[in-house]
């Protein structure tokens, strides 16, 4: 039987869906043998590293107002820190160490000083997965060692790299937009959010099409990067898009 690698891209709350998709493959009884994620497919992916059921991942992070999620903790630079996802972490880290995971798992960030993606799979999980989820202009980055970390979608929204490293089979999660938009409205707003989608999924194409299955999440497309109050919506598209690649993910496990 063929070892798994899981890698879950990010894009916001987009990323609920990942957690549809974590029960499906529950269900089907795939058991990883790693996970990487970055941004929001980091945090699914690391607190079910940890051990928690989607549903009950689900419940945590599920919020009724975007305001929850941005509550200015404001630091020294004046941008939102986040609390909000790091009160989550620790409660659920045990041992905030990656070493204490109940599947190995690597969190991928952006490093401001040097331009490169690095991955991270020692020491603190709680520091890596914010830095990995640290949106530029909205959150702070995350400073340590002497490095500046960012959202590791800026440079690797789908790190597959890890995974291939030790020559698993991959089954690739995407959840960032990509395809036609006829119903582009003319305001800068949604110009400015067309153009981040675009330039995050040009680099993630070409990894999402050396996953073994590709798991496209099209029905999350439409929903904004900071709808977290359509859990429930975005956990059942995910779970759906999962499930309609159920013979592919049995033929992988087969091999």
């Amino acid at each position: 039987m063929a070892e798994i690698g899981l890698c879950l891209s990010g894009g916001g709350a987009r990323g609920l869906a990942h957690l549809g998709v974590l029960q499906a493959l529950d269900e089907m009884g795939v058991k990883p043998a790693m996970i990487s994620g970055t941004s929001a497919g980091a945090i699914a992916g690391a607190l079910y590293a940890m051990g928690l059921p989607p549903r009950d991942i689900l419940e945590q992070v599920r919020t009724k107002s975007v305001f929850d999620v941005f509550k200015l903790a404001l630091g020294k630079s004046g941008l939102s820190e986040m609390a909000y996802l790091r009160k989550i972490l620790e409660k659920n880290c045990q041992n905030d160490d990656f070493k204490t995971l109940e599947i190995p798992f690597t969190a991928c960030v952006s490093e401001l000083r040097s331009g490169r993606a690095e991955m991270i799979s020692e020491g603190s999980i709680v520091d890596a997965v914010i830095a990995s989820a640290s949106i530029p202009i909205i959150f702070e980055p995350v400073e340590k060692d002497g490095k500046l970390y960012v959202d590791g979608g800026v440079l690797n929204n789908l790190p597959i790299e890890p995974l291939k490293e030790k020559n698993l089979r991959i089954i690739g999660v995407n959840i960032n937009v990509h395809g036609e938009n006829d119903k582009l409205p003319n305001k800068m707003k949604h110009v400015a959010e067309r153009i981040f989608e675009l330039s995050l999924w040009y680099p993630t194409k070409k990894r999402f099409e050396e996953c073994d299955v590709q798991i496209d999440v099209t029905g999350a497309f439409s929903y904004g990067l900071f709808d977290f109050n359509k859990g429930e919506e975005l956990f059942e598209i995910g779970y759906k898009a999962a499930k309609e690649k159920q013979d592919d993910i049995e033929s992988l496990m087969e091999e």
